[in-house]
């Protein structure tokens, strides 16, 4: 048989199938295009997705809906807050969300030290491994505690320009 590509060389959508192509993920990258890309990526193989562009604005959003979401996928580097500033404060709500942190440096492990993150992965992405573990992150998430409710955490975006 075959192996039937997309004109990206990727999979097509439909290919990757099962339970966790559903989902509401937020995705966060400061690139535009790269948000956009990633958003329409996502979109096409099933999953809600929120694309923003500035780490400050989406944890602004994860405050204003911290269940909406089952998935966070994020830069590392970002002006205004850092990805793994996001990730900490992110899980200081909700610990139990996963999180895919992208970055296109290597990382010191000292600067996701103490962070449950479900996966690094180092820029450029490869898309068919990148789309197979949204999915198996989405279909095997950490155990589903009930999470800090913002208005009883202390405020994230305390320290924040603007906050």
């Amino acid at each position: 048989m075959d192996d039937v590509r997309d004109e990206t060389g990727g999979i097509p959508p439909g290919e990757i199938s099962g339970p966790g192509l559903s989902g509401t993920i937020l995705f966060v990258d400061d690139e535009v295009y790269l948000a956009e890309v990633g958003k329409e990526m996502l979109e096409d193989y099933g999953y809600h997705v929120q694309s923003m562009t500035s780490s400050i604005d989406a944890l602004g959003a994860f405050v204003q809906a911290p269940d909406k979401f089952d998935l966070v996928i994020t830069d590392y580097t970002m002006p205004g807050m850092m990805g793994d500033l996001l990730a900490e404060k992110i899980q200081g709500i909700r610990p139990e969300v996963p999180i895919i942190m992208c970055t296109g440096i290597p990382l010191d492990p000292e600067i996701t030290e103490g962070l449950r993150l479900a996966k690094i992965l180092l820029k450029p992405l490869d898309m068919e491994g990148f789309l197979q573990l949204v999915r198996e992150v989405l279909d095997h998430p950490l155990s589903r505690q009930p999470g800090v409710s913002a208005d009883k955490a202390s405020n994230p975006l305390d320290g924040l320009p603007g906050f």
